[in-house]
C-alpha cells in the first residue's frame, strides 16, 4: 500500500486515548469480531458493520503496527 497513516492515527500516537483504542481494537480482534478496521479519517464506518473494509480505506498505521511485532 502507498498511502500513509494519517496524522491523528491512533496506531502511530501514543495518547491516552490513542492507547486505550488500541487495547479495544487488540480486544475486539482477539475475540473474533474484526480482522481489520477502516481508517477514521476515510470511513466513519470503522468497525465496517455497514461498509466492507478493503485497501482503499483500511487503517494503514494498524497494519504497519502489527506487521511490525
Amino acid at each position: 500500500m502507498c498511502r500513509k497513516p494519517c496524522k491523528s492515527c491512533p496506531w502511530i500516537n501514543d495518547n491516552g486515548h490513542s492507547l486505550k483504542f488500541r487495547k479495544y481494537s487488540e480486544k475486539m480482534e482477539s475475540i473474533g469480531k474484526i480482522k481489520n478496521h477502516s481508517c477514521h479519517m476515510i470511513n466513519k464506518d470503522v468497525w465496517g458493520y455497514n461498509t466492507d473494509i478493503n485497501d482503499k480505506n483500511v487503517c494503514i498505521g494498524s497494519l504497519n503496527f502489527k506487521s511490525k511485532k
